[in-house]
């Protein structure tokens, strides 16, 4: 039978469609992102190529004596060359009649993650991602010094299908002057969950999805792994803190390393046993300016594209999911069993 879902974050209802489901291990897509060991010249993210990318506002490099914009870099962060805002632009809003508007201002930068021509982020090393996830905590702290700055959203995108541009791994910085609508949903309902409950909904999420154990793919002692409970598409997976932290880029060294392996673990998941599917993961972390200390909870949020959106979940906004979580999660937690972590 179908069932209705409801997000306890966000109020949305998704629809569990039990009669048209698919068992988990038919969403296999075929290999379709190979291994590319040669660098194309063209590569502007290839070391020895950085004259082709705009200056770089931050680097963490392997030579000490490294001068900017040269090769000797492990992660190097530039602007982006075709950016969706401008950071150099005035702030500011006006009126067109009945309608609001206000000036392309903000932040867009890109976060080349390795000088190899690298295709796929799973072939990353534990070592490599923990460099990556320092990048990702630098460039947030040192954007949250902006006033101009309300919130900052770090994603990737894996694979043409899933909206990357280019072949060679990177992920990308948006420093938006407003509270995007997924996060302010979020917020929210974050906070609406705490006047009423006086507790946080993702600390309470992670309590019962402990304590019931049918959506929890993997745990380490700082962060849990699970699939939720209302997933709009199949594979949706979190990877969340246990102890209650509002900002992403406050996290301890011990912390990231922990992290990196819960990241690591399901990026192997999808590259061996999903047959490599394009997919996003993004960051939800505290905005600059509001103090969310007591209520919101930061969060990592991967999904694959392994379904497209049609007609009924863009007219009502309710997505169809065609596999239970729980399904997924049992499907996940016996393939980890085999998967060997790449150190």
């Amino acid at each position: 039978m179908p069932e209705f879902r409801k997000d306890l974050i966000t109020g949305e209802w998704v629809i569990i469609a039990t009669e048209r489901a698919k068992r988990p291990d038919k969403f296999k897509k075929g290999t379709s992102y190979k291994k590319i060991k040669t660098c194309p010249e063209s590569c502007p993210f290839c070391a020895g190529n950085e004259s082709m990318t705009p200056k770089e506002v931050f680097a963490i490099n392997s030579i000490k004596e490294r001068k900017p914009d040269t090769s000797g870099w492990q992660v190097r962060v530039v602007p982006n060359k075709f950016p969706a805002l401008i950071s150099n632009l005035p702030l500011d809003t006006s009126k067109i009649g009945i309608y609001d508007k206000m000036s392309g201002f903000g932040v867009h930068e890109v976060i080349i993650i390795s000088p190899k021509h690298i295709c796929n982020i799973a072939e990353l090393g534990l070592k490599e991602l923990e460099v990556m996830i320092n990048s990702y905590v630098n460039r947030m702290l040192s954007l949250r010094e902006d006033e101009k700055i309300k919130s900052i959203i770090i994603m990737h995108n894996q694979g043409k299908e899933a909206g990357a541009s280019l072949d060679h791994i990177h992920s990308q910085l948006f420093g938006l002057p407003m509270i995007p609508p997924v996060l302010g949903k979020e917020l929210s309902g974050t906070l609406a969950y705490f006047n009423s409950k006086n507790s946080c909904a993702i600390c309470d999420i992670l309590k019962f999805e402990k304590e019931e154990d049918k959506r929890v793919v993997f745990e380490n002692k700082d962060f849990l792994v699970f699939e939720p409970f209302a997933s709009g598409s199949p594979y949706e997976t979190w990877i969340v803190p246990k102890r209650h932290a509002h900002n992403f880029e406050e996290m301890t060294n011990e912390q990231t390393k922990s992290f990196a392996y819960c990241l690591k673990v399901m990026l192997d998941f999808f590259y061996k046993n999903l047959d490599n599917p394009p997919f996003n993961y993004y960051i939800h972390t505290s905005p600059t300016l509001m103090d969310t200390s007591k209520y919101f909870h930061w969060h990592l949020e991967l999904i694959p594209k392994l379904t497209i959106k049609a007609g009924f979940e863009m007219g009502t906004g309710v997505n169809i999911n065609i596999t239970k979580p729980e399904y997924t999660a049992e499907f996940i937690k016996e393939n980890l069993k085999e998967l060997k972590i790449k150190v």
